[in-house]
Formats: C-alpha cells, sequence, structure tokens
C-alpha cells in the first residue's frame, strides 16, 4: 500500500485526454498520497505551426491546478525545442535541454506545493532526464506502457526515442513493463524488472450492463446488429481494410467507430458505405452508454511492429460491459482465449463476429464481467506496490 507520500508523475499524455495508465494510477494513488501530474512537454513549434487540431494539448487556466483532492495538474509553458528531423547528435542534445528545463519546472511547482522527497514515476521517454534534476527522489520508477519508437517512421527518431528508454530503464530504481515481450527486450538493463499487465476502468464501463443505463439516443436509433469499437482511429493501429471488408460483406450491420481520429489518418475508403459511421469523439463518462449499444466490440488493429506486443486496455473495458470481443491474435493477450474470439485474417475476423454474436448469452457475458473484475486499475496499482514497498521501506530506513 502506497501511503503518505509526494509522487510527481512525469506523463506520456495529457491530463486532459483520452483516459490511459498516468491518469489512472495517478488518480488511485491520490487517494492516499499527494500526486503532481506533470503533462507531456510540448515544443513551442507544435503550436505554432497549428498541429493541434484535436485541441488534445490545451490547457485552460493556470499552468499548475488542482485536479482533485491531494491531484495537482501542471501544463509546462511550450517553452521546449522540436527535435524531429534534426541530426541525431543534435536532437539528443536538445531533447537533454529539454528534460533539464522540464526539471527546473517541475521543482518549481513542487515549491509551491511543498512537496519533498518525491517518488517520481515517470511513462514517457519525451521527459528525458528530467527526473534527474529533481531534488533529493526518495525513489524513480520507470514504467513503460508502450514500445514508443514502434510508433515513429524515421529512423533517426526511432533510434532516439530507444536510446532514451534505455537510458531511463538503467537508472531508474525499478522498472515496470506492460508484457514479456517488453521485459525480455530489457533484460539487463535493470535488476528490478517487472511485468505488470495493463487493466481496464473495470468500474465505469461496468455501467453498460446495468439497467438503468440508457444507449444513446444517435446509436440507438440505428438498425442492428451494431458492431462497434472505441478507440483512438490512427494510421498505425486502425484497420481501415478490415471496417471497409466487413462493411461489404454485410451490409446489414451498423458498423459504428467512436474515439478521436488523428488528422494523418486516410478514411477515404470508408466514405463511400452507409453502414460504417464515424462519431468521432464523445464525452468519457457517456462511453458506457454507447458500449451498450453494441452486439459486439472490435479491436480493430492491423497487425505490425506498432501493435504487435500491445495489449489493449479497452479490451478489459469491453468485458467489463461483458460484451463479446473480437480482436486479432495478439500474442500478449493469450491468457484471455477464453472470453476473447482471436483472429488470424480478416476472413476469420468476420466469420469470429458472427460467432460471437450467435453465441452470445447471460451465462457468458457474466464470465466475461467476472474476469474483467479481476483486472482493475485498483488491482495493478497493489501489484506494483508491492513491488516497490521493500524500496521505500529501505529508504525510510537509510533516512
Amino acid at each position: 500500500m502506497l501511503e503518505g507520500l509526494d509522487i510527481v508523475v512525469l506523463s506520456y499524455n495529457d491530463w486532459n485526454t483520452a483516459r490511459s495508465t498516468p491518469q489512472h494510477l495517478a488518480q488511485l494513488m491520490a487517494e492516499n498520497n499527494r500526486v503532481l501530474f506533470v503533462n507531456l512537454p510540448h515544443s513551442s513549434l507544435h503550436f505554432m505551426r497549428g498541429s493541434d487540431p484535436l485541441r488534445e494539448c490545451e490547457w485552460h487556466g493556470p499552468a499548475l491546478q488542482t485536479i482533485a483532492p491531494n491531484l495537482y495538474g501542471y501544463h509546462p509553458p511550450h517553452l521546449f525545442l522540436p527535435v524531429g528531423g534534426l541530426p541525431y547528435s543534435v536532437a539528443r542534445r536538445t531533447l537533454l535541454l529539454n528534460g533539464r528545463l522540464a526539471g527546473r519546472l517541475i521543482c518549481r511547482q513542487m515549491r509551491r506545493l511543498n512537496f519533498h522527497h518525491p517518488v517520481v514515476w515517470n511513462f514517457s521517454p519525451l521527459h528525458a532526464d528530467a527526473f534527474l534534476h529533481i531534488r533529493r527522489p526518495r525513489l524513480v520508477v520507470h514504467d513503460i506502457c508502450e514500445e514508443w519508437a514502434n510508433f515513429l517512421d524515421r529512423p533517426m527518431e526511432k533510434r532516439l526515442i530507444e536510446e532514451m528508454d534505455r537510458e531511463q530503464a538503467r537508472r531508474a530504481d525499478i522498472l515496470f513493463v506492460f508484457s514479456p515481450p517488453m521485459l525480455r527486450k530489457r533484460e539487463g538493463l535493470n535488476e528490478r524488472l517487472y511485468v505488470v499487465l495493463p487493466a481496464g476502468d473495470v468500474e465505469h464501463y461496468s455501467q453498460a450492463a446495468r439497467p438503468e443505463t440508457e444507449v444513446p439516443e444517435e446509436l440507438a436509433r440505428l438498425p442492428g446488429p451494431v458492431v462497434g469499437t472505441i478507440c483512438v482511429v490512427d494510421p498505425q493501429r486502425f484497420d481501415t481494410d478490415l471496417i471497409t471488408r466487413m462493411a461489404k460483406t454485410h451490409p446489414d450491420w451498423t458498423i459504428v467507430v467512436l474515439g478521436p481520429i488523428r488528422p494523418e489518418t486516410d478514411l477515404s475508403p470508408l466514405k463511400s458505405f452507409a453502414n460504417i459511421h464515424m462519431m468521432g469523439n464523445r464525452p468519457r463518462e457517456l462511453l458506457p452508454a454507447y458500449l451498450k449499444g453494441f452486439d459486439a466490440a472490435l479491436i480493430p488493429y492491423r497487425l505490425n511492429d506498432a501493435t504487435r506486443d500491445i495489449y489493449p486496455m479497452k479490451l478489459q473495458e469491453y468485458l467489463a460491459a461483458g460484451k463479446p470481443v473480437i480482436s486479432p491474435r495478439l500474442p500478449v493477450c493469450a491468457h484471455l482465449a477464453d472470453v476473447v474470439y482471436f483472429s488470424d485474417s480478416h476472413d476469420d475476423y468476420i466469420a469470429n463476429v458472427e460467432r460471437a454474436m450467435r453465441e452470445d448469452n447471460p451465462d457468458r457475458a457474466a464470465h466475461r464481467r467476472n474476469v474483467a473484475s479481476q483486472n482493475s486499475w485498483r488491482q495493478r496499482l497493489q501489484e506494483r506496490a508491492r513491488h516497490l514497498e521493500p524500496l521505500l521501506q529501505c529508504d525510510s530506513t537509510n533516512n
């Protein structure tokens, strides 16, 4: 149990974006600790070019805000230098300079909050060595949720992020990763290296199974069956070929896609299908109601370097709603084969959607919800805490 600590979370996204690992863990840790959640540093060039069309990085009001009791959010000013397109040596020095600046800015906020001797919990290589510039940390935790380099196209940027990830892993007191393949890649970098699988916002999405939850009108009026997904639509992961193939094979299905759409994603192949509904983003509090209206829930990922070792967090959230889940065959999720219909091709995927809806019944739905109940963020935080407690006790003894 983590209690009575000052914790600085260096996130890979901003507090106001779609809920992910840093937000979930920070909110839970704030129940018994004081937590400063630091948004991802953004370069000034990013905003001068107007390259934030989704408005995800907006932060209204003071840079330092109270989000909830014991939980504070800090949005660093847009002072950081861009690294994209630079030669490797220059980009590396620039990233380290950004890290030094971030560390000093974070220390300033810590003084305002009277934080002392914090646990620094880093989730992103883009914070570089900021943790080295935070005074007297009690413990440095490096938590790797994605293979970030796999989302990059330029070899220099891939190399830079991979090298920064390795350096952070070596310098941390403890290292958590999401999957066994991620662990194998980092063996030898840190003697305290542990796999803690992803989880889902089980309590929130279980609302989809409650009788009082009403399906929103814009979804309820569409003809069934409804097969849908709640995901970020981006070119690396979202399988447009699968969705178009599904729409063509089953014009009787309504295919619903909820979630933010990255501007670089080519959705032109989907536009000719009347049964595909790209609904865009919806408030988090309404997502269980939309999910209730699905007859089957999709993980519509293409298989590539960015997804091969991925564990989609939505998987557990779909299960929490009791919905049948169809996914490409993801090795990291193989242990869930009794509740997920894994597929080896587009034809296999579509056949599994048919089978999932045909086989669905109350007993299967209850079993899915039971599986999800064992994979909550609270349980995953407790797993991390069990590994951290000996280190925290040792630190207390030494001080």
